[in-house]
């Protein structure tokens, strides 16, 4: 249970640092390929060796025949994929909770020195270190939904299953024609899963230049808000020309001025004495 509790809370904070495109991609990720994983997929591949029979009782042509046609279970192929491409966005959300737990950190510190009162809490959002983060966990996503499609396709020649197999492998005494159990059930999981994989990929792709989106735009923002600073401040300036460095020459100019007079009265005085 503890270990439940603890992935339901690492997805609870990584989802507030996430965009509506990763939610709905971690919708798609749980719904539509772990639970069909778990319920479904299993059950068409739990006699995948027993089944796959070949016409010839030649000791292990059986086994070397199978291997040959599946080098690797489609079944745990799809798992293997899941688990890879959900790693980037596990580690995300962990690098989410180190954040946060410094961050609140740093808030009850600032809040023993400070006695003040409590302020309305921020929102969360995608900005520094973790926007770069959470672009590179998407950018891997890519690279490994892409890499584990197109794998399958050339480990197999395909998404579809054919009902028989013919091998040439020794120890087999000639070519051997093998059949596979419930190939067109097979079939179309496997084409279920690349398909749900095809979209959990073009969901990545569409984030990413949502996130591209996102950055220019507050690159915008902040070169507006400098170049409407500076207008104000030029503004000003127009508007007030005895302010700044003028007002000061100004006040020079007339304290050296009231010094020449009282040194031009002193010679006077001495005149009137003598």
């Amino acid at each position: 249970m503890s270990d439940w509790s603890f992935l339901e809370h690492l997805l609870e904070e990584g989802q507030e640092y996430s965009t509506g495109v990763g939610r709905v991609w971690l919708t798609v990720l749980f719904l539509f390929r772990m639970l069909v994983l778990a319920t479904a997929a299993e059950s068409a591949w739990d006699d995948e060796q027993a089944d796959f029979v070949c016409n010839t009782r030649q000791p292990g042509c059986t086994a070397v025949c199978y291997d040959k046609a599946f080098p690797i279970s489609h079944f745990r192929y799809f798992v293997l994929q899941v688990i890879f491409v959900s790693t980037p966005t596990i580690f995300y959300f962990g690098y989410v909770i180190v954040i946060e737990h410094k961050r609140k950190d740093n808030e009850e510190k600032e809040k023993r020195g400070k006695k003040c009162e409590k302020g309305p809490s921020e929102a969360p959002t995608l900005k520094g270190r973790l926007l770069c983060a959470y672009t590179f966990s998407i950018l891997f996503k890519v690279v490994l939904e892409a890499g584990f499609i197109v794998g399958l396709w050339f480990l197999y020649g395909g998404f579809l299953i054919a009902a028989n197999f013919v091998c040439k492998r020794p120890p087999c005494p000639h070519t051997v024609d093998c059949f596979v159990s419930r190939p067109t059930e097979k079939s179309i999981f496997t084409i279920y899963t690349q398909v749900i994989a095809a979209i959990s990929l073009i969901l990545n792709v569409v984030e990413l230049f949502h996130l591209l989106q996102l950055a220019l735009t507050r690159n915008l923002e902040k070169r507006y808000r400098a170049e409407r600073i500076e207008r104000r401040s030029q503004s000003k300036r127009l508007t007030n020309p005895l302010s700044g460095p003028t007002t000061a020459s100004k006040y020079k100019k007339i304290k050296s001025y009231n010094i020449d007079l009282s040194s031009i009265s002193k010679p006077s005085q001495v005149t009137d004495q003598i």
